[in-house]
């Protein structure tokens, strides 16, 4: 998945700038749509602009329009998001695997992307995240 998205990513990109949010959303994303969640960086803590399906139902539900500070913890969306930061300051993608124990004491092992986009007017507005995951087998 991180691949995929990577490779959406640079297809969007003209010579070697930050694409453009629309460009990267536009692209026909298929089973990597659940995945994704797009935070506005235009303020001072970052929201939540989109939230993929797979994201909501793990701990996601409605943070639409929140500070990411919302994202709850020992949940995909909420591991996915904790490096934004080094994205924002280096604005190249990222790349992210790890583990967490969620609030049912399982073992989640998980990977995840987040990578810079511009909005119209060129500048860095905005991070594509996407993340996935599966339990640790006992």
């Amino acid at each position: 998945m991180v691949h995929r998205l990577l490779m959406h990513w640079r297809g969007a990109q003209k010579t070697d700038e930050i694409p453009n949010l629309d460009a990267v959303l536009s692209r026909d994303l298929g089973d990597l749509e659940p995945c994704l969640y797009v935070l506005d960086i235009r303020d001072i803590e970052p929201t939540f602009e989109r939230i993929g399906g797979h994201l909501l139902a793990d701990g996601g539900k409605g943070l639409v329009g929140e500070p990411v500070s919302d994202a709850p913890k020992n949940t995909l969306l909420g591991e996915a998001v904790k490096y934004y930061s080094r994205v924002m300051v280096k604005r190249i993608p990222i790349t992210l695997g790890g583990e967490f124990m969620n609030d049912k004491g399982k073992t989640i092992l998980y990977r995840s992307l987040i990578a810079p986009l511009s909005d119209d007017d060129g500048e860095n507005s905005f991070l594509l995240g996407a993340a996935n995951c599966k339990v640790q087998e006992e």
